[in-house]
């Protein structure tokens, strides 16, 4: 009672100054300034005092109503400011002070006041035009009266009577243009919230009835979505719960009807004839609604939710023809929500409390299946994934509902096949699938994806070539995988399993790919089935699919070796089967890796990236299901088989590529464990080079894979063969080796020189000698056993003397990869003069592997040396420049490996080294852009040029150019072979002992390269002095200056020429 009291004597004052100044109107003194400030201070009072519930009663309202009544008396004089205020303020009287008890008349009188005032055209007042803010009061002040009103039977009976509806009627079509013709968000929201207040509330079921048309009408304007103007979410919401609300109170089935209120309300408008004409009419509009089950907002979609299930359940009878449309709807919106969605929970309640739903669903997805083809030839992705999505939907609602499936399963197996063929059949799978690669290219790739995909068992799409595949075919498989998983799937699935038999090219690979699919997931529910011990009837019938895509897996990648393989994708296809046989099975798999194995080791050879990780990931699957520690040691203890199947080709005039691209890929998998298992499988090699020596692909693809084996076993462990560095130390000291002469050396030999002088000088000593022990003989008599002993003797104290330079330990034996690496580079012998630049190139290449590690056995490595040389030695005549260069640079190596036994072939092969230094020399001068002289000059210095370096400044301008931009100034062929040349000349110097004229010329040749550091220290080793007379005579240091001579001393030092 205090706060009512405080309330009252705050309210007093401010309602007598409203109505002295509201009265003042009538006479001539009248401020309407004054008038508007009292209102604005009357609302903001109310605002804060009905922020505490309770605050106001109805007699404080009837208080507080009379001097704004004085003001909508003299509303013709006041401006539109004011009535919006006053509106704001008998708002909040019906709200929160006369609430239910608010008199039915009055109720009636501000319904027309505020219907009058939210006219675009108001009538009777000072303005003709109203504006936002006064309809949105006049439309929130009819919100609170209509709830206010609700309350009261009376009330409600008032404003619904028959005497009241043409003004009930200007009322519902005022709020309709405001929804609908208002430009103002606050102002369709005001108005919507009204006419849902009067539909859901107020109305009766004939009142709904005679303004459904005009409703409808109207609300379908503003939920239609339409690009020109944008409808607020609040909005569109309101407007689809008031078409419920009016639908369900005007055209509910009968029992419904019965049910809710307990005893049957008459009508006197609606008959059967009126239901069936309003049937017909709502079908077009509710079919432009539902387009808003397309918005991104999830509160519009659950009040288009709540719309199709009052559709279905109350109104199932009348709106018969309306059911599908709402079905459609709902799994429309289902499709795109989770499981636990409210979307999802209600539509499935739905269809599990109503069976007649099922022949609607089924009705549905039948219609559904004759537009799929239309859709999949088009080009819109979205609409594919979303067509998949409801058909998936429906069927899993359909499942809920309990119908037999089994006509239908059928005819999705053969719509999903279809779909899947026009997916694969589009240009650009024809043009991916155009693509190949030559056997010799299949083998030139990078096997770091091996690494990427180590210990990886999860495979990826197999179909899918590009991005806009990806969602369509993922929707397709998460569909066959729900009908897979249903209770009634054997007929799909026997569907695809008859139409496998049959089919070919895109065909084949669809029904190939979701019998897949559809096995997959069998297997996942049988293993399911065992875990919480179900009995389960489609395990026989996974075996048996199971078993018939594992033998024609094995038919499709053995059947891959011609020069067309089969496509990519089914042989992906067939790996993907290969991997989950070996999972069904588990460690029982072993006993078929004599099958599997070998073809996915052929397939892993191909240069489809896609397909060597199928391949990798396929490995990794068995090594996992078989127990083994990794794909290493599944090649190893399966080597075996794998070698038997290798060689049985190899032997039997077989001269496809299959047994080399097997043989490598084992090689690289497993690394240099598996080389000394390879032993038998080398010797076919062999005999398959010797035999078939003719065919120089196959000989080639034999090398490439001989030059795997030898990269990989250079890496082997037993190659580091203790004792021999030692006697690459032992070479290194005995290595004879010019030094410069120190001043104690020249001491220490001419005192010698002096000392044999002396010696010469003194008398000769009678020299005692021993007693011979055999008698004198004449020449003539000595015979040839005496001379052979004299020789023996000799021969026997060199070896002593000898002895103690020799090597003390001896090698151990060479290990098994040691002799395959031997054998390997022996053989190249026999092919270097091939005709076929890539097998040269490769065998040079395979030569310069082997060398580093065949070097440390002497034994062996110096007599290979010696077979090999004179066809190496001829490489530096070919025709290409890469194999000269590569010849070069082997050269080099050998070189470095062998050290001073290459002393006496290098003084053999020094005049063609001279002899392609000047050549590549005179080429890159004719190459600079920066020469000195004309082109005709330059030759004819170079023919009369007798010097290892050409005449004039050219060639070393080139060389400076060259090592400034290369690219730039010569091409790929003069720089490879240059660059090959200067580090063979480098590693002679430094490994071979040379003679002096011989290092001489080597010193010359490499003088324009002496700034390289490494060239210079390797000269500088030998011979320091001679290095630092080549770089003064060069200009690249100064000579230092001569030291003073005293002018008396008649001394002077000699002059060095340069």
């Amino acid at each position: 009672m205090e706060g009512r009291n405080q309330v009252f004597q705050l309210l007093k004052p401010q309602c007598i100054a409203l109505s002295q100044t509201a009265l003042a109107l009538n006479g001539t003194q009248g401020n309407l300034e004054d008038v508007t400030e009292n209102l604005e201070n009357l609302r903001q009072s109310l605002a804060k005092i009905t922020s505490q519930p309770g605050a106001l009663d109805t007699k404080l309202a009837d208080y507080i109503f009379f001097p704004v009544s004085q003001v909508f008396k003299v509303s013709q004089k006041v401006s539109i400011r004011c009535l919006e205020l006053s509106l704001q303020i008998l708002a909040i009287l019906v709200d929160e002070g006369w609430r239910q008890m608010l008199q039915p008349q009055l109720a009636a009188q501000i319904v027309i006041l505020c219907t009058l005032l939210a006219d675009g055209h108001p009538k009777g007042f000072s303005f003709s035009e109203t504006t936002d803010e006064l309809q949105t009061a006049a439309f929130w002040c009819l919100h609170h009266v209509f709830s206010a009103v609700s309350q009261s039977e009376e009330g409600k009976n008032i404003l619904t009577n028959e005497a009241n509806f043409p003004q009930l009627g200007q009322t519902i079509s005022v709020l309709l243009d405001g929804i609908n013709d208002s430009d103002s968000p606050g102002t369709q929201i005001a108005a919507t919230s009204a006419l849902q207040e009067f539909v859901e509330n107020v109305a009766s079921r004939d009142i709904c009835a005679g303004f459904l048309p005009g409703i409808v009408s109207k609300l379908t304007k503003v939920l239609v979505p339409t690009a020109k103007k944008r409808r607020s979410p609040r909005v569109l919401i309101g407007g689809l719960d008031i078409l419920t609300a009016i639908l369900k109170r005007a055209l509910c089935d009968e029992d419904k009807i019965r049910q809710m209120q307990g005893s049957h309300e008459t009508s006197s408008i609606m008959d059967a004839k009126w239901k069936e004409t309003a049937a017909t009419q709502l079908k077009p509009a509710l079919t432009s609604i539902m387009r808003l089950k397309a918005h991104n907002r999830e509160d519009v979609k659950e009040a288009i939710m709540r719309l199709c299930l009052m559709l279905l359940d109350q109104c199932r009878k009348t709106l018969a023809s309306c059911s599908t449309l709402a079905v459609e709807t709902l799994v429309s919106l289902s499709a795109c929500q989770p499981p636990e969605s409210t979307i999802r929970i209600q539509t499935e309640i739905l269809m599990n409390a109503n069976s007649p739903m099922a022949e609607i669903l089924q009705t549905t997805i039948y219609d559904w299946l004759r537009s799929l083809p239309t859709i999949m030839q088009g080009a819109d992705d979205h609409a594919k994934v979303n067509m998949f999505q409801q058909i998936s939907t429906a069927y899993s609602l359909l499942e809920i509902t309990g119908a037999e499936t089994g006509v239908l399963d059928r005819i999705l197996a053969s719509s999903l096949h279809e779909s899947t063929v026009t997916l694969l059949q589009s240009p650009l799978e024809r043009r991916e699938r155009s693509t190949f690669v030559s056997p010799m290219h299949s083998l030139d790739y990078d096997l770091d994806m091996t690494t990427r995909s180590k210990g990886n068992t999860d495979f990826g799409p197999a179909l899918v070539l590009h991005r806009g595949q990806e969602s369509v075919m993922a929707s397709i498989e998460q569909f066959t995988k729900l009908i897979c998983r249903s209770s009634t799937s054997d007929a799909f699935v026997n569907e695809l399993a008859r139409s496998l038999q049959f089919s070919q090219d895109e065909a084949k690979l669809s029904t190939f790919w979701l019998l897949l699919v559809s096995v997959e997931t069998l297997q996942r529910k049988d293993n399911l089935s065992d875990f919480l011990n179900i009995a389960d009837d489609s395990k026989g019938f996974f075996n048996d699919y199971l078993e018939e895509l594992y033998s024609l897996s094995l038919s499709i990648l053995a059947e891959n070796t011609s020069d067309e393989p089969n496509d990519s994708r089914l042989q992906a296809l067939a790996l993907r089967t290969l991997a989950l046989k070996a999972q069904s099975v588990g460690k029982d798999f072993r006993y078929e890796l004599i099958d599997a194995l070998y073809p996915v080791l052929h397939t892993m050879a191909t240069p489809n990236e896609w397909l060597q990780a199928d391949s990798m990931t396929t490995l990794n699957v068995f090594t996992v299901e078989c127990s083994y520690g990794s794909v290493q040691d599944l090649i190893v203890k399966n080597v075996d088989y794998l070698t038997n199947a290798v060689s049985l080709r190899l032997n039997a005039f077989d001269i496809s590529p299959q047994a080399p691209q097997v043989l490598l890929m084992m090689v690289r998998l497993a690394g240099p464990s598996l080389l000394p298992y390879l032993e038998d499988t080398v010797e076919s090699i062999f005999a398959a080079l010797e035999d078939y020596h003719g065919y120089p692909l196959l000989v080639e693809l034999l090398f490439k894979v001989l030059g795997v084996m030898a990269e990989e076993g250079v890496r082997a462990p037993q190659l580091t063969i203790k004792g021999a560095e030692t006697a690459a130390k032992v070479r290194t000291l005995l290595k004879e080796s010019w030094r410069p002469m120190t001043l104690d050396d020249l001491a220490g030999l001419v005192r010698e020189w002096a000392a044999s002088d002396i010696e010469e000088l003194q008398p000769r000593e009678r020299t005692q000698e021993p007693a011979p022990h055999r008698p004198w003989k004449k020449i003539a008599e000595v015979d040839d056993s005496d001379e052979e002993a004299h020789q023996s003797d000799e021969e026997e104290a060199l070896g002593h003397q000898e002895q103690p330079m020799a090597v003390e330990e001896q090698l151990p034996p060479a290990p098994k990869t040691y002799n395959l690496l031997l054998k390997i580079t022996e053989l190249t012998q026999h092919f270097l003069p091939s005709a076929s630049p890539s097998l040269r190139a490769s065998l040079l290449s395979l030569i310069r592997t082997t060398v580093p590690a065949i070097a440390k056995h002497e034994d062996s490595f110096l007599p290979l040396i010696n077979t090999l040389w004179p066809e190496i030695v001829s490489r530096l005549d070919d025709r290409e420049p890469h194999i000269q260069a590569t010849a070069l640079e082997l050269i080099g190596i050998l070189c470095q490996y062998a050290g001073d036994f290459m002393r006496t072939r290098i003084q053999e092969l020094w005049p063609i080294i001279v002899s392609t230094y000047r050549n590549i020399a005179r080429d890159m001068a004719m190459e600079s852009h920066a020469r000195s002289v004309s082109t005709k000059e330059q030759t004819r210095q170079n023919k009369t040029n007798t010097a290892l370096i050409p005449a004039g400044q050219g060639f070393l301008r080139a060389i400076k150019r060259m090592e400034a931009a290369p690219a730039e100034y010569f091409d790929t062929s003069t720089r490879i072979v240059w660059n090959s040349l200067i580090d063979m000349l480098t590693w002679i110097v430094r490994s071979v002992q040379l003679p002096p004229e011989l290092f001489d010329d080597a010193l010359e040749m490499l003088t324009p390269v002496l700034d390289r550091h490494e060239i210079r220290q390797a000269l500088e080793e030998e011979n320091a002095d001679a290095v630092w007379l080549a770089l003064l005579r060069s200009g690249a240091i100064h000579a230092p200056e001569h030291p003073i001579v005293p002018a008396d001393s008649g001394w002077k030092y000699a002059d060095i020429p340069g």
